[in-house]
């Protein structure tokens, strides 16, 4: 009983702590993130000339964000919304 005590009380001290360095590590991820995508940003505008990101192409609607894909190192996501038939004639350039 003893033992089973001990060890309750070890887990009790160790958990908020180890809650914590979840937490410290999900808000270093997000920050990573936010980085990358502002790095894909510059990226893109270094390609074309100091525009940002458009949210239609030619009247197909989609999100800035699938223009950054291939900045982000996610080329197979990009090609696969292409095919799904999002952007059609919108050309990567790199």
């Amino acid at each position: 009983m003893v033992v089973i005590a001990i060890i309750g009380i070890l887990v009790a001290i160790l958990l908020p702590a180890v809650q914590a360095a979840r937490e410290t590590a999900r808000r270093m991820q997000c920050s990573n993130n936010l980085k990358q995508i502002g790095l894909a940003t510059h990226s893109y505008m270094d390609t074309f000339h100091s525009k940002l990101p458009s949210g239609s192409w030619h009247g197909v609607h989609g999100t800035w964000l699938v223009t950054l894909l291939p900045y982000i190192e996610q080329n197979g996501m990009f090609n696969n919304y292409r095919n799904l038939g999002g952007v059609q004639t919108f050309r990567h350039v790199r």
